[in-house]
């Protein structure tokens, strides 16, 4: 990445910020006409403030797809006015799911998809038939440079070697929590893993099969992504590039979740009284 050429100083900075959202009401990250999107949504508020022209590029690290969510996911512009780049004044424009809490000043070529040198998703997994010592056992297989053709809905023309860097599970009560870093994700290539992991973690597959997916020159099979609503984007990782959080913003957005996980809470034990008297 280069640093910005002008000496003048009066052009506007690039700017990058960490960008949260809830993906249950959007049909993803990536604008799509007549459809309530990520981009849509953050586009729409940003040129409404004054804060990008209509035809200002804004960057993001990657998709999401519709009804994933995101903690860490990064987007870069060149804003009209430096003024009016604090997260606090951007979040005045945004809808109540969706906030950024981080920014850094970024060299003018950098490109958050490009420059990223890791990401990590997480997946909270609700699975009480599985068992604790074969997902936590088989998920050590994923680790290292391989051929996702079977754990990904593939694109035409698109690479399906990937390098996962590290995964783990942790369980915490009937949910399990598996964290999966790598260089780059390909289409449903995280949902697929779990899935994966859920069918070995069952018995429902031997433990030699996902030797086996990982071979799709050898062995192929098909297998559904899990539930999109248990995946995050968690964070994006880059060299030489230091965000500072905004804590009002920060606040703000934990103040707003406040009330939304008290009813989700309630709602989910409601559901398990349920569930247990249909037993």
């Amino acid at each position: 990445m280069r640093k910005r050429s002008s000496s003048s100083g009066s052009e506007p900075l690039k700017v990058a910020f960490k960008l949260a959202y809830v993906g249950t009401d959007f049909s993803g990250s990536q604008s799509q006409p007549g459809r309530r999107t990520v981009e849509g949504e953050l586009r729409k508020g940003l040129v409404e403030k004054g804060i990008i022209g209509e035809k200002t590029k804004v960057e993001f690290s990657g998709r999401t797809d519709a009804g994933v969510h995101a903690l860490g996911q990064v987007i870069a512009f060149v804003p009209k006015n430096d003024k009016l780049t604090e997260p606090r004044i951007i979040n005045s424009v945004l809808p109540a799911d969706m906030w950024v809490y981080a920014k850094a000043v970024v060299p003018d070529d950098f490109d958050p998809r490009r420059h990223a040198v890791s990401r990590t998703y997480r997946y909270l997994l609700y699975a009480p038939d599985v068992i604790e010592r074969r997902i936590v056992t088989y998920s050590q297989l994923f680790p290292g440079t391989h051929d996702f053709t079977n754990f990904s809905s593939v694109e035409p023309n698109k690479n399906p070697v990937r390098t996962v860097k590290s995964i783990s599970v942790t369980k915490r009560g009937d949910m399990y929590v598996i964290d999966i870093e790598a260089d780059s994700f390909l289409w449903n290539m995280v949902r697929k893993i779990v899935t994966g992991l859920r069918l070995v973690g069952s018995n429902k597959r031997p433990a030699q099969w996902i030797e086996q997916m990982l071979k799709p020159d050898e062995y192929r099979e098909g297998i559904p992504p899990a539930l999109a609503a248990g995946l995050y984007l968690m964070k994006v990782e880059y060299p030489g590039v230091e965000f500072l959080e905004e804590e009002y913003s920060k606040g703000r957005a934990y103040q707003r979740m406040l009330h939304s996980f008290e009813w989700q809470y309630t709602m989910a034990e409601v559901y398990g009284e349920f569930k247990d008297a249909m037993k």
